[in-house]
């Protein structure tokens, strides 16, 4: 055997991602939003780029709301998780974000302007007139009612602890630790901003929230105080136990819970309604005379403007081979990303565009008509891999008439039908269980095996299991917890 060293030239084809290949690939999956960041970037670098008026009134619109507390993006609902009692909206689980700081120190300017004898009760009248913040609101009641400057510190940093809903949810040890004072300090602290307002602010649960608030209407008694304990017993429908245990009739109870549904369980939402971040769709589809038309939300989408003067300045000036190169390059990638911004555009409304087509019944009538997709469907139907439709998919809003939704939320699973209905998609038969349920009679639920039978006469082959797991996804109790609610809402409101 012959050991040795020899040259061979082989050729092949193969594809390689060059750097501009992978920024086009990079601004495909891009929303306007972050294409408008992405853009703005490049401008920065490029002085070849000229700034356009989207990025101006951006940048306004982010130095406007600037401001929020970072404990305030905290989804947890501490309500949901206290009790499962639903009497009314006011017992709504949604949470809305903290509204934003438009006024500085109003209570100093008021201190300055009218000497320290001020009450708290005018303090408070003139923030929330001006509509400030809830820290803001509760600091200016912090300097009326704290007079030691320690405590007052420990007070100011326990708001950044707060839920959006008013509650005080941290554990008071954990708290002490990361603030470095002693457990006993923050629970006495804890205790002082309890008195504060809006009442019900610093409660450390549904109950202790709810009492603050019968203390100052005058009707806190020993009756609401173990209503108050027991209220995980009321959606299951135990009236009578719950009655006993409070030593009432069943009807005074209902009487109790009538009020209780007059109170606030979240005190500080009341500050958290202004500058709720709405996410702007990426995609418009609107019926016209003609069909159906789809554009690029102009509001949200960059552009890319060549400063074409100033470079005719530079191809005038005699630069030196640095300079000159220099040029050449920054020139080359501005042009080269106007066209590949609106590469991109195009590459998306083609992609919709099919989806449109294929999904005409949901355009028309709505979720219930979404038929089943899959990617391949639509790649295979443009020519385009499908990958580059899963980039395009993945992160995009599109407004339509039914709402603005994920584009993404157009590929769903099939589920076997009859013969003559065909496939269905898994989101038209969750829509379709979402609005049987919402139609039903309050005091006769229907069960699974219910539905399960009213979707198999419609032609959606599903087992009862299905139905199951597609009511769990909606969030919607079962038959059994529904008829308690139903039971529980009817003699609250007679």
């Amino acid at each position: 055997m012959k050991l040795g060293q020899q040259l061979k030239i082989k050729q092949n084809q193969s594809l390689i991602m060059t750097p501009q290949l992978q920024q086009a690939i990079r601004l495909l999956q891009l929303t306007n939003i972050e294409l408008a960041e992405f853009i703005d970037k490049a401008q920065l670098e490029n002085p070849f780029l000229k700034e356009n008026n989207q990025s101006i009134v951006k940048k306004f619109v982010e130095e406007k709301n600037s401001n929020a507390y970072d404990n305030m993006n905290n989804t947890y609902d501490p309500l949901q998780k206290e009790s499962k009692l639903d009497l009314d909206n006011n017992f709504d689980t949604h949470i809305s974000s903290n509204s934003k700081i438009e006024n500085k120190k109003i209570y100093e300017k008021e201190i300055i302007k009218s000497g320290t004898d001020k009450s708290a009760g005018d303090v408070i009248e003139k923030t929330l007139k001006h509509k400030v913040s809830l820290r803001e609101h509760i600091i200016n009641q912090i300097n009326l009612n704290f007079k030691d400057t320690d405590n007052k510190s420990v007070a100011i940093r326990l708001i950044d602890y707060l839920h959006p809903s008013g509650w005080f949810v941290s554990s008071e040890l954990e708290v002490a630790k990361e603030l470095n004072v002693n457990v006993f300090v923050v629970e006495k602290t804890l205790s002082k901003l309890k008195n504060l307002e809006p009442t019900g602010i610093f409660s450390q649960n549904l109950g202790e929230c709810l009492k603050f608030q019968l203390i100052e209407n005058k009707k806190y008694n020993q009756e609401f105080e173990i209503l108050l304990n027991n209220l995980d017993i009321l959606p299951s429908g135990k009236f009578r136990q719950v009655s006993k245990l409070c030593k009432v009739s069943e009807e005074r109870l209902f009487q109790m819970i009538r009020l209780l549904k007059t109170l606030n369980p979240k005190p500080a939402e009341q500050f958290n309604q202004e500058s709720t971040y709405i996410d702007q769709p990426d995609i418009i589809v609107k019926k016209s005379a003609k069909g159906w038309r789809i554009d690029l939300n102009g509001s949200t989408l960059p552009s890319v403007n060549l400063d074409e003067r100033y470079i005719e300045e530079i191809n005038d000036y005699n630069l030196d081979e640095k300079g000159c190169d220099f040029a050449l390059e920054k020139i080359g990638e501005a042009r080269w990303l106007k066209k590949a911004v609106e590469q991109r555009n195009k590459t998306i409304l083609k992609v919709t565009s099919e989806i449109v087509k294929k999904q005409l019944g949901f355009f028309r009538h709505g979720f219930s008509h979404m038929k089943p997709m899959i990617l391949k469907d639509i790649s295979d139907a443009i020519g385009m891999h499908e990958s580059t439709v899963s980039r395009v998919t993945n992160s995009k809003l599109i407004l339509t008439e039914w709402g603005v939704m994920p584009l993404k939320n157009f590929f769903s699973a099939s589920i076997s039908g009859s013969e003559d209905s065909g496939l269905h998609a898994a989101s038209a038969v969750r829509e379709t269980i979402k609005t049987l349920i919402s139609s039903e009679i309050a005091g006769k639920p229907l069960s699974d095996d219910k539905l399960a039978g009213i979707l198999n006469k419609e032609g959606m082959d599903v087992a009862r299991r299905t139905v199951a797991k597609y009511r769990d996804m909606l969030n919607i109790p079962s038959s059994s917890q529904r008829r308690r609610q139903a039971k529980l809402m009817k003699y609250a409101s007679n």
